[in-house]
């Protein structure tokens, strides 16, 4: 019996003796019975609108490419841009840029880059033939961007702008083909400007789309060109153009500027109605005008489009613009200082020139197939526009200058271009007159120093047997 007590007490001891790590553990970790872990605070997430514009290779007038996916890399992992393809056409961004994305990025420092094109197409024009030429690089393209130096994602929404440098990334060989390796320069700025041509801090200039919904005081645009749609709020102070937010509806075509808000939304500062739903609108670089005095159709190589008809693959091919006596004709002055020019711009059914960026807009969509002829010898041609309106739009141009460019300052001089120049090969100019106002904006250092490479956005008038060019935008390539 005694014997029986005395094993019962040495089981109970071992047992209790047992039982003191597990209740050293549980009153560590918590609550009797639960399993010990470890608790990672996610980390906070801050708006940033990710742009991309395109410094100028100048020998080309359309390049197209198809984004398959970017990421931005960081300390602490990876960021997804863009899953899904996104076709992006840049020389309509020389010296500007577009959004592409607007991502909610984990806070920490990023270093880099990488991205992926699933392929490339381009036109250009042979220097010999003056035939265009369209040429495809297939993917996948592969580019590795290395911050110059780190970017740090705060608490204050931002903008990182992606400028592709064409010349410094696609080579021409001596038979013909086309090779590319992504070159990309990076900016970064903080909300704060509020201004729509202040790229580096959010703004947003000129964005093409159509409305897909509307809701109280904002709207929602999709984009051809970017990998998402893009929510806008608006407020008093918005200025509206042939719309309101009354009579905003789906599927109609518009053109908005707005600035990044410090709580990550959107406020669009301007928007303009360019045509109803069931129409569509298109923009590029003319390439032959046909019928004189007044022109009766057109030429144009595709560079961005909107509305019913259109697609991406348009964009780096021909299309075919259709006038007749009903349309109109309209310079688009958005951003731009007009008053006290040195010369009287005109453009209009006379006055309509090979090398000038404009936007066809049609009440009815685009039709496949082009009328044939006009493309100086080549190129593919995919579209024809019947054009209700006509408008004159900002281009960009790059070369060099003898005089230096200060902020500022009403000047004119003269911009001497590149040899390889498509838009020296297509008209014959060397050199145009570059008009200077005081609103022009000098992005980088000023003064930019006389004999720098410069590229100029603005609108482009041939007048008295001149090209003249009113600058929005000057800055050292």
């Amino acid at each position: 019996m005694k014997n029986h007590y005395v094993n019962r007490l040495a089981a109970i001891m071992v047992l209790g003796l047992a039982a003191v790590p597990v209740f050293f553990l549980d009153g560590c970790g918590g609550s009797a019975g639960a399993t010990s872990q470890t608790t990672t605070t996610p980390a906070a997430k801050t708006t940033v609108q990710v742009n991309m514009g395109d410094s100028p290779a100048d020998w080309m007038l359309a390049f197209s490419m198809d984004i398959s996916s970017m990421t931005l890399t960081g300390q602490d992992g990876s960021t997804t841009v863009v899953s899904a393809s996104t076709p992006m056409e840049m020389l309509h961004l020389m010296g500007v840029m577009q959004p592409l994305a607007m991502v909610n990025v984990p806070q920490g420092t990023y270093t880099g880059a990488n991205i992926t094109l699933g392929s490339a197409t381009t036109m250009y024009m042979d220097p010999n033939t003056k035939s265009l030429v369209q040429a495809t690089i297939p993917g996948p393209i592969s580019g590795t961007v290395t911050f110059s130096s780190p970017v740090t994602v705060g608490s204050t929404p931002m903008a990182m702008g992606f400028d592709l440098d064409l010349a410094s990334s696609v080579t021409l060989g001596s038979n013909g083909a086309l090779s590319m390796k992504p070159v990309f320069h990076v900016t970064a700025g903080a909300q704060g400007s509020g201004t729509p041509s202040d790229f580096m801090d959010g703004g947003i200039q000129q964005m093409m789309g159509s409305v897909s919904s509307v809701s109280g005081s904002s709207f929602v645009m999709s984009s051809m060109q970017a990998a998402q749609s893009f929510t806008f709020a608006t407020n008093q102070s918005t200025a509206f153009s042939g719309v309101s937010m009354g009579s905003m509806g789906t599927g109609m075509l518009v053109m908005v500027d707005a600035t990044l808000q410090a709580d990550g939304s959107l406020l669009a500062t301007r928007v303009q109605s360019m045509m109803n739903s069931g129409g569509m609108m298109g923009g590029g670089i003319l390439t032959a005008v046909t019928g004189s005095p007044t022109a009766t159709s057109l030429t144009m190589v595709m560079q961005n489009g909107a509305g019913a008809g259109m697609m991406s693959t348009y964009f780096a091919s021909g299309a075919s613009v259709a006038l007749n006596s009903s349309t109109t004709y309209e310079i688009d002055s958005d951003g731009m200082d007009m008053s006290g020019l040195p010369f009287t711009p005109v453009f209009d059914g006379s006055h309509i020139y090979a090398g000038q960026s404009v936007m066809p807009i049609s009440s009815s969509g685009m039709m496949s197939g082009g009328m044939g002829g006009g493309m100086m010898g080549g190129g593919a041609m995919d579209g024809t526009i019947t054009a209700t309106e006509m408008m004159l739009v900002p281009q960009g141009l790059s070369g060099t200058a003898a005089v230096a460019v200060s902020s500022g300052t009403a000047q004119s001089f003269a911009l001497t271009l590149p040899p390889d120049s498509a838009f020296t090969t297509m008209t014959g100019a060397s050199q145009i007159t570059v008009v200077q106002q005081q609103a022009t904006v000098v992005s980088g250092t000023s003064p930019i120093a006389a004999g720098t490479d410069l590229h100029v956005f603005g609108l482009l008038f041939y007048d008295g047997g001149q090209w003249k060019m009113v600058a929005a935008r000057i800055g050292a390539n």
